[in-house]
């Protein structure tokens, strides 16, 4: 955008300088054309760049999640389809319930047969002919059972395994048919209840930032739409200064100063025509309060970048 902005000012400066003549470039003229231009550069460089920081790496978050089931075993069937909207709570996929079933009856009939040799010495017990201590044992197993059933009942019932929330499915490779492992992920589920936008801001900016502070957003999906954010927090942490615990000194190679920090922004109301899209990318302009003469000039910078999405940008 800059590098368009300084085209179109000495354009404007040949049409009425050289080409129409409507001006002499005398010194004075010299003076207030170059000086004009570097005033703005000047209030880009030091107060825009201060108290409206400005992200032009902007990319839409949401939650992540694995999904396994809690034991191996067979697929039996494959509810979800790649990249369909689905409900918290719809299935899935489901496990073959045959084992889980076959332990449960099983558990079910030691059970039975524990409670009736339970209930026979208890009443031999009160008439004076049983052993107590018999008794007791017949009880603890008959307890012991009871803990089995109920975590073999809980098994059978998840067989079937459910969306956690509001989402879709990708990177779905799972058929029915096949044995999959203890607790492996078998598919990618991506969470659309909350979605989040994730910016770099240089950190001389990072000062300024104060959660809530008033952000417009503008996405390349949608050109022309400026969005009303607002801040999130800011991320005090950077992978670039993590060192790893190690019985060596770290080399000055391996140490490397971030630039950047991240910042957190959310929509202050979402749009149903105009829904987000995890990995949807874009630009941010955000207004620390300090200057509300930047905030005018970054507000013509992001709306002249959203409609500049309407047409290849090198810029």
């Amino acid at each position: 955008m800059e590098i368009l902005i300084t085209i179109a000012y000495f354009f404007l400066v040949r049409l009425i300088f050289f080409d129409y003549k409507l001006l002499r470039f005398n010194l004075f003229w010299k003076f207030i054309v170059f000086g004009i231009y570097a005033g703005a550069a000047l209030t880009e460089i030091i107060a825009l760049g201060q108290f409206t920081p400005y992200t032009k790496e902007l990319i839409v978050e949401s939650r992540v999640l694995q999904i396994g089931p809690e034991y191996g075993g067979i697929v039996k069937k494959v509810y979800a389809k790649g990249g369909v909207p689905m409900k918290k709570g719809d299935p899935l996929f489901e496990m073959d319930p045959a084992p889980k079933q076959a332990k449960l009856d099983s558990i079910k009939g030691q059970l039975d047969e524990s409670e009736e040799k339970y209930n026979v010495e208890r009443r031999l017990v009160s008439r004076g002919a049983g052993v107590r201590e018999k008794m007791i044992n017949l009880k603890f197993e008959v307890d012991t059972l009871k803990a089995d059933l109920a975590e073999a009942q809980y098994h059978l019932d998840h067989t079937v395994i459910v969306a956690p929330s509001d989402g879709y499915v990708v990177n779905l490779q799972l058929r029915e048919g096949v044995f999959i492992r203890l607790k492996a992920p078998v598919m990618t589920f991506v969470d659309t209840e909350e979605y989040y936008l994730v910016g770099k801001v240089l950190q001389r900016a990072t000062q300024w930032i104060d959660p809530g502070d008033e952000v417009e957003v503008a996405l390349e999906m949608y050109p022309g739409q400026i969005f009303k954010a607002e801040v999130k927090s800011v991320i005090w942490a950077s992978g670039k200064a993590q060192i790893s615990a190690s019985g060596r000194l770290p080399t000055d190679k391996e140490l490397l100063p971030p630039d950047d920090f991240a910042v957190t922004i959310k929509f202050k109301e979402s749009d149903p025509e105009r829904p987000l899209r995890f990995g949807a990318s874009g630009i941010a302009a955000i207004f620390s309060g300090r200057c509300d003469a930047c905030k005018v000039l970054r507000q013509l910078e992001i709306r002249s970048e959203s409609w500049l999405n309407y047409i290849y940008n090198p810029f």
